[in-house]
This record gives structure tokens, sequence and C-alpha cells, in this order.
């Protein structure tokens, strides 16, 4: 419960000034540490949500009733819960992979850590079917007691710019 109220006021604090307090308090050893697990965590999330199963990735987030998931600017997922629900209702043939770039990974405290990143995904199923998207995507990851977990996110596609 000590990462969340971090997280809150990490969170309020990055609105504002940012988070550099938090983030100076860490020894570099010990932000490498982070940065290295949690890209180690992203990666397990993008294999897991690649396999044949992809509603396992729902183990990935955290079951914390102060988890939120936002895409597009809209709240979409106010659960674990709900994520896991959403990815059950995939038909069992379709497939999600997602490869990310430009990713950048800050460790803001002790059991807490900011994702920015493009994403490309690609949903096949059955028939030849397959449609791509991608974005940008912000993730909060908190140390639990099973390991890192999304205590909050979003999603966002490109908005098309006149002139």
């Amino acid at each position: 419960m000590k990462n969340l109220g971090k997280a809150g006021a990490c969170l309020a604090l990055w609105a504002g000034v940012g988070c550099q307090a938090n983030a100076a308090a860490l020894s570099e050893a010990r932000a490498a540490s982070i940065r290295d697990s949690v890209a180690t965590a992203m990666d397990t999330f993008r294999e897991i949500g690649s396999g044949p199963d992809p509603s396992a990735v729902a183990g990935l987030y955290s079951e914390s009733p102060t988890f939120r998931f936002y895409e597009n600017g809209e709240l979409r997922y106010r659960s674990a819960a709900d994520v896991r629900a959403a990815l059950e209702g995939l038909p069992p043939s379709m497939r999600i992979s997602t490869e990310y770039s430009d990713t950048d990974i800050e460790a803001l405290a002790p059991g807490l850590a900011l994702v920015r990143s493009l994403f490309e995904s690609t949903i096949e199923g059955e028939g030849g079917f397959e449609f791509g998207y991608g974005g940008a995507v912000t993730m909060l990851w908190t140390h639990e007691p099973g390991g890192w977990r999304i205590l909050s996110g979003h999603t966002s596609a490109p908005v098309p710019r006149g002139g």
C-alpha cells in the first residue's frame, strides 16, 4: 500500500513539476536495477500477450482497487478483472502481437516505474483476417508480492493534423 500512496503523490507531482525529487532519491544503481527488471516485465508482457492465450497477460495487471487503464482519452478498464473479461471475450483463434519502440523506463521510487513507449500491434484471426494499429502507451508499473504489475496506463492512436 505504501507504493500506492507514492504513486498518487508522484502522479500529482508529475502533473505539476515532475517526479525528479523522488527519482533523485534513488541511487543510479537502484534506478538501473528497476529499469532492467521493468524491461524484463515488459518483455514477459509482450511474449504472453502474443501467445496462444492472450488473456493470460491479465495476470500482469494489478488487482489494486486504484487500477485504471485509458484508451484514446476514455476510461476503458477500472480493474484487472475488466481487462481479463475483455481478453477472454476474444475468439480462441485470435492472435495479438505487439512490438514496442522508443521505450523509456523511468524509475520513480522503489517499486514504482513509469514506462513511455510507441507500439505497433497486429491482430490476426481466422480466414486471413489481419488488422494493425499503433500509437503511444504510458504505463505505471508497481512492484507487488508477485512481481511487477501494471497499476495504470493509457494508450492513444495518432490524430491526423491539418496542414
